[in-house]
């Protein structure tokens, strides 16, 4: 029985969520995105199995569904794997078991669903190449396919950053000039180092980020004059970020974030929950750096930075106050397929 398998990680971003989504990036001036992959890994097995039948399993959700190809999207039940084995297998290669799973708690603003649709398709296309002796997918059209199944799926519109978080790991700065899409990705001591400052903290209540940045998207292209200053302060202080990032100067990485979360706050103080927002006032009375809720919608897991002196005095007052440690790190790598 031959297998296949992936790993892939998440994201948190640091500046510039919601910039990323296409065209809003074309409407504003020098727009940046800067996120970190996180070690809340989605992992993607196959099993090649001699029978007519298809079955997808969900660890997290635990779920399972069980199909043939003719009937591979016919109903609502993990459809987000469904569709992209439509989109990347063939009713004349084998049949198998697919065993899901996201270590990233659903709606946490994590960009989960996205970067498991990058473990999905990965390990599809490995699995592809082995049995048709084919090229692997490029990057970009990895992440276009991903994307638009995605955006099909939800029917709002999706930025891009959760998907190269996924494909690339590492530091990646986004940047979005007229003649197309650049990504820096760093990897550098400074990956290192933010993991070793990072605490992630569930609050417990998800958060529709697609939802939110829908309407996000809306007001802009209506013109609210609001908004788009707000958006361009946004893509000031990102942009700003990325020098930082790029001469690894952590204190302004940390100061420019703070500073990003607050424009993010004053737009849209619904990004806020009363749970949310009792983590952070904790985390930083017991002497944290930083703390911002993960996610342009505004999910439901917090990122905290702060020094090794006071970490653990961090994490006991975030417990404290109703917060749940979550065990993932900066993580510099990405994408992993492999077979066995």
């Amino acid at each position: 029985m031959e297998i296949f398998s992936s790993i892939a990680p998440t994201r948190i971003d640091l500046a510039g969520g919601t910039l990323d989504i296409a065209p809003l990036f074309h409407i504003l001036d020098n727009p940046c995105t800067v996120n970190l992959a996180v070690t809340l890994h989605a992992q993607v097995k196959i099993r090649i199995v001699d029978t007519e039948f298809y079955t997808v399993r969900s660890l997290d959700q635990q779920q399972e569904v069980t199909f043939n190809w003719s009937d591979v999207v016919d109903d609502e039940k993990l459809l987000w794997p469904r569709l992209l084995i439509q989109k990347l297998w063939d009713k004349d290669l084998p049949t198998f078991e697919m065993e899901i799973e996201a270590k990233s708690p659903s709606g946490a603003g994590l960009g989960g669903s996205s970067c498991l649709g990058i473990a999905i398709a990965g390990v599809l296309d490995r699995a592809r190449q082995h049995y048709l002796n084919s090229d692997l997918l490029s990057e970009l059209a990895l992440v276009q396919l991903v994307q638009g199944c995605e955006t099909k799926l939800i029917r709002v519109p999706t930025g891009c950053q959760d998907y190269w978080g996924g494909l690339r790991g590492g530091l990646n700065i986004l940047e979005f000039p007229e003649d197309g899409l650049r990504i820096d990705t760093l990897r550098s001591e400074l990956v290192e180092g933010l993991a070793e400052d990072l605490i992630l903290c569930y609050s417990g209540k998800s958060r529709a980020s697609g939802t939110n940045n829908w309407l996000i998207f809306k007001q802009a292209f209506d013109g609210d004059r609001r908004v788009l200053d707000g958006l361009n302060e946004i893509a000031r202080v990102a942009s700003d970020m990325a020098s930082a990032v790029r001469r690894s100067d952590r204190e302004a990485i940390f100061a420019l974030s703070s500073e990003e979360w607050s424009i993010r706050k004053g737009l849209w103080p619904s990004i806020e929950t009363t749970e949310t927002r009792r983590l952070s006032e904790a985390a930083h009375l017991a002497g944290a750096t930083l703390a911002r809720v993960c996610g342009a919608g505004g999910g439901g897991v917090m990122a905290i930075f702060c020094r090794k002196d006071v970490r653990e005095g961090v994490i006991n007052s975030l417990i404290e106050n109703g917060g749940q440690i979550l065990s993932g790190q900066a993580s510099a790598e990405g994408l992993q397929t492999y077979k066995g």
